[in-house]
């Protein structure tokens, strides 16, 4: 049996979506795995061993209707026992039905009953949405319950022994390390620049001795450098602002050996929960807290979102539909309201 899995993008998806690869993995281990995803995404499923082979999706090869007729060809070629498509989109959609494998699952929508063999309705109400969604397309395809697993990166040894030269290099070891997710994705998923500096100065007045590793593109030099300037001089002092990981895999390793990851929900949030770091994450207005909010109960991570202070602002409303309110609502998120909160996250994780 060969099984493709699609997830084309986003980051933190593809990561979310390796758990239908280990799922099947474990109910079926001769099942040969492929797994559909873009170049950028591979660091977060390199050398996991439930996947058989990773496809990168070329976006110039399979542009337009002629190039999802080849990428169906050559989902037929592979002659797959099924297809899962995670993603859900036209890319991945169509080259899916022209493909004519037997076994065709995905999201329903009005169109994907006619496209696919089997389609889900995914839960939007229940606790870590996303994971909830991948575990139930991969229940469909087995045709029985799973158990609850959550994404996992599998780091070699020497990846880890190379992330501990890279902390001893830039780093005093003897003191805790906190990644910072200092600048969102967007504007839209950042906390306010002022409100960031106070996130940091409550977590330097928590802990003294803590090293606050800031961690933003390289695009995002100013807005970084305007929130350490708005930071007291205490904090400042604690803050790392620039060191540097070479290439994204670099980077997962060395948040392996942190102590916590802190700030702006995004990407970085999913590669520490997978690594079994412990987070506190700022959801942004907008975001559906649900979606992402896995491994809570664990006691490990930490979630704030508007919608715990002002719940009557959504009127029952799904967040995605305040999305343009986002700039304007952030102004309500002030640190104020989850200050305690930190503090008592820094305390725990401190000990």
């Amino acid at each position: 049996m060969k099984v493709l899995v699609i997830q084309i993008k986003m980051i933190g998806d593809v990561l979310a979506s390796t758990v239908i690869c280990e799922t099947i993995k474990e109910q079926n281990p001769n099942c040969e795995i492929h797994y559909l995803i873009q170049k950028n995404s591979f660091a977060v499923v390199e050398n996991n061993p439930c996947i058989d082979k990773v496809i990168f999706f070329e976006e110039e090869k399979y542009k337009g209707f002629k190039g999802f007729i080849q990428l169906g060809k050559e989902f037929k070629q592979e002659n797959y026992s099924a297809i899962i498509d995670a993603y859900g989109k036209l890319q991945s959609i169509i080259p899916s039905y022209l493909s004519n494998i037997k076994t065709r699952i995905a999201t329903k929508k009005w169109y994907t009953d006619l496209l696919f063999t089997e389609t889900v309705i995914p839960d939007t109400e229940c606790e870590g949405t996303a994971n909830a969604f991948r575990l139930l397309l991969v229940k469909t395809f087995l045709k029985k319950e799973v158990d609850l697993i959550y994404p996992k990166i599998h780091l070699t040894p020497q990846e880890i022994s190379n992330a501990k030269s890279i902390i001893e290099s830039q780093l005093d070891t003897s003191k805790p390390i906190f990644m910072i997710s200092v600048v969102g994705s967007a504007p839209n998923k950042s906390l306010p620049n002022e409100y960031m500096a106070k996130v940091l100065d409550t977590i330097s007045e928590s802990n003294k001795n803590a090293q606050l590793v800031f961690n933003y593109m390289p695009n995002q030099f100013e807005e970084a450098k305007a929130i350490f300037d708005s930071c007291n001089l205490a904090t400042q002092k604690q803050i790392v602002f620039d060191f540097y990981c070479k290439g994204l895999r670099t980077f997962i390793s060395v948040l392996s050996q942190c102590n916590a990851l802190i700030g702006n929900e995004g990407g970085a949030t999913n590669m520490a929960k997978s690594l079994n770091i412990p987070t506190f994450t700022i959801y942004a207005p907008w975001i559906n807290r649900n979606s992402w909010n896995i491994m809570e109960t664990s006691g490990l991570h930490d979630i704030v979102h508007l919608r715990d202070y002002y719940s009557d602002l959504y009127k029952n409303k799904h967040p995605k539909n305040f999305k343009e309110k986002s700039l304007e609502w952030y102004d309500k998120l002030n640190p104020d309201l989850f200050c305690e909160k930190l503090k008592q996250f820094v305390k725990r994780i401190s000990q």
